[in-house]
């Protein structure tokens, strides 16, 4: 039964606490369709994942325990070539379930502000507009931000080798740009503006309220972080035992029985897909946060939002 009394308005000047308590009103109101499509749309995803991540840790294992062996000297070439291919398929699933999870929450988020019923007998054909929509959307968010990201690298990194002392400034001046960055997605999901529009109205909201954000994605970072470890533990500690046999025993039973890997893998599976799930915690307040912001800088109503909406 739905405990959610007064539908929740996402325009709205709120303090720290207020935007809290809309954020967890919205996931408890609507955890329901939030957890059938993550399932549907990230599940298949996690599949993959849970393959590249076990990938990944056995090339570790293999590099611990091939550094048992006096004669074998340690380098890159030892972890092998599956190690590689598994790192960048692992990027490259955390990228394309970033963009899911997050155009998915966001789509989620403009249909229950625009329909009279929120989100109550929502369907996936209602649902495929706004998503298809935001996916497109974050996906040209990504190409845009990769290159910005690598030269920001690159040129704290030419003039940190160049003058040593100015990685003081550096360093907590590239934390302090990122933090309005955090509102882009938001911003570039929920409004018609352009690329660089939204870049600039990014840093318009962001700095204005540097704070808010700050706080948001902290607190919620806990959250999130408490919620993936418990998804994470079982995985890690059955990855930790096979890594202790492999390294007491390469012919243990437990380090290639089919069973015990197949326990792995849907360990690892699970790890995936709570990863995931703990996001909607940061994305869902950033959410919130960034209509916070555009009330109190840019003093948008939530008509002109819904308006605008029913226009995709």
């Amino acid at each position: 039964m739905d405990t959610q009394k007064t539908k929740i308005i996402f325009y709205a000047k709120r303090n720290f606490g207020e935007k809290m308590n809309a954020s967890f009103d919205f996931i408890k109101e609507n955890w329901k369709p939030i957890l059938k499509y993550t399932t549907y749309l990230l599940l298949p995803l996690c599949l993959l994942q849970a393959l590249s991540l076990n990938g990944l840790m056995s090339g570790t294992l293999n590099m611990a325990s091939l550094q048992q062996n006096p004669g074998v000297a340690p380098g890159l070439a030892s972890f092998g070539i599956m190690f590689f291919v598994s790192y960048g398929a692992m990027l490259l699933c955390a990228m394309i379930g970033g963009v899911l999870i997050s155009s998915l929450l966001y789509a989620l988020v403009q249909l229950y502000n625009s329909r009279e019923e929120r989100l109550v007998g929502i369907t996936m054909k209602e649902l495929k507009a706004p998503l298809m929509h935001n996916i497109k959307r974050s996906f040209i968010l990504i190409l845009v931000l990769i290159p910005i990201t690598i030269g920001a690298f690159a040129l704290i990194a030419v003039l940190g080798s160049l003058m040593p002392f100015l990685l003081i400034f550096l360093i907590p001046g590239f934390i302090a740009f990122m933090i309005p960055i955090m509102l882009l997605p938001s911003i570039y999901l929920f409004e018609k503006e352009g690329v660089w529009a939204a870049f600039t109205k990014t840093f318009r909201l962001g700095f204005a309220t540097w704070g808010g954000i700050f706080a948001i994605v902290f607190v919620m970072g806990i959250i999130a972080g408490i919620l993936q470890g418990i998804t994470m533990t079982p995985w890690y500690v059955a990855t930790i035992v096979k890594y202790m046999f492999t390294l007491s025993d390469p012919g243990s039973a437990v380090g290639v029985s089919p069973l015990y890997n197949l326990l792995v893998y849907l360990l690892a599976i699970l790890q995936s897909f709570g990863t995931y799930l703990a996001m909607t915690f940061t994305l869902v307040g950033l959410a919130y946060q960034y209509a916070h912001a555009n009330e109190v800088v840019g003093n948008v109503s939530v008509e002109s939002d819904i308006e605008q909406f029913e226009q995709l």
